[in-house]
């Protein structure tokens, strides 16, 4: 297990996961408000989710409601549901509750252009976290943007592909096919803007082949089969996949297909306990935690707004990476899969 390097980065991450909380979503009112009121109603918070579709972006939600909650704040929250349409007019519906601030977590980048400037119309001020908005934190309403180097996750995936095939082929040199994440998202952007350029000095390495897998285990496996069936043994000798969820889905794919050749050579991200495991199991090669707590950081990121002692309009969350590159590491992998057992939880 390795720890990287982070600017201004937040420590004490898996402090907030001891206080996640429940949230209640889709209420029935037209932004899908979630919460239960509490707080002492002196301030309110309205937060627009991309999607509750799988376990990452629950925590996420929760940590954010837990720490809303925390400030005294009353939390309201709108579900997405991975619908960058929907999310505008989430987005619409929200403000036009006049909360004291809104905070977003984006579907896609392009599609999203227009939340800033309804956040500016509306004399909200905006917090974006994970993912990118178009726009300038720190001009108008848009005070801040939260987030984890995905360029910096790509170069990492993408050091450890070239580390691995020249392990199995003796040089830096091998075919890898890639899962990504959502189309138009902008980790997925910034993953693959990392992964080029790593495999740029390596031009043995070839990444032959892309599927959208939307950032689930089923449409990872669909991706896979699909791979599998373009590719036969021996054409490809690995498997990027934008996170563990997708990895999973490749692995079940590779398995009912008898592809066990490539088991072992698949990378993933957000190193939630299944996928841990994977790699202890021999079937993942190397994950990197993609922490989904970024309430604390937008609590007190909105104070430091108020107080007029913001510095960085930008800032990073740490992550670790997680390779079974030595009985250490190994030994840190299972330590992590059992304080993720102790907590309850799966994800990251």
């Amino acid at each position: 297990m390795k720890r990287a390097t982070r600017t201004k980065a937040i420590g004490a991450i898996s402090a907030g996961l001891l206080s996640l909380v429940v949230v209640g979503c889709g209420r029935g009112d037209s932004a899908q408000a979630g919460g239960d009121g509490s707080g002492d109603g002196s301030c309110t918070v309205a937060f627009s989710q991309e999607s509750l579709g799988f376990e990452w972006m629950v925590e996420n939600s929760r940590d954010m409601k837990a720490a809303v909650e925390d400030a005294g704040c009353e939390f309201i929250q709108a579900d997405a549901e991975g619908d960058p349409a929907k999310q505008l007019q989430d987005v619409r519906d929200l403000l036009s509750r006049q909360p004291d601030l809104l905070v977003v977590r984006p579907v896609t980048f392009e599609p999203l252009a227009p939340v800033p400037g309804l956040a500016e119309e509306a004399g909200v001020p905006l917090i974006v976290v994970d993912r990118a908005l178009p726009g300038t934190p720190g001009e108008g309403q848009y005070k801040a943007f939260l987030t984890i180097d995905f360029v910096e996750t790509g170069q990492l995936v993408a050091e450890s592909v070239v580390k691995g095939l020249t392990e199995k082929n003796g040089s830096p040199t091998g075919r890898i096919v890639h899962i990504t994440g959502t189309s138009g998202a902008s980790p997925v952007l910034d993953e693959q803007e990392g992964i080029d350029q790593v495999l740029a000095d390596n031009p043995g390495i070839e990444e032959v082949a892309q599927c959208d897998g939307n950032y689930s285990r089923e449409p990872g496996r669909q991706c896979m089969e699909d791979l599998l069936q373009r590719f036969g043994a021996g054409e490809i000798d690995g498997v990027i996949a934008d996170n563990d969820e997708m990895a999973l889905g490749a692995i079940a794919a590779i398995r009912a297909a008898g592809r066990d050749e490539l088991l072992g050579w698949i990378w993933g991200k957000d190193a939630q306990r299944t996928g841990l495991q994977a790699i202890l199991d021999g079937e993942m090669r190397m994950t990197i935690s993609t922490p989904p707590q970024f309430g604390e950081l937008t609590m007190q990121t909105w104070q430091d707004v108020q107080d007029g002692s913001l510095e960085e309009t930008t800032q990073l969350l740490p992550k670790t990476v997680y390779e079974a590159d030595s009985d250490q590491a190994r030994q840190g992998i299972q330590e992590r899969i059992d304080e993720l057992t102790e907590l309850g939880i799966d994800c990251c």
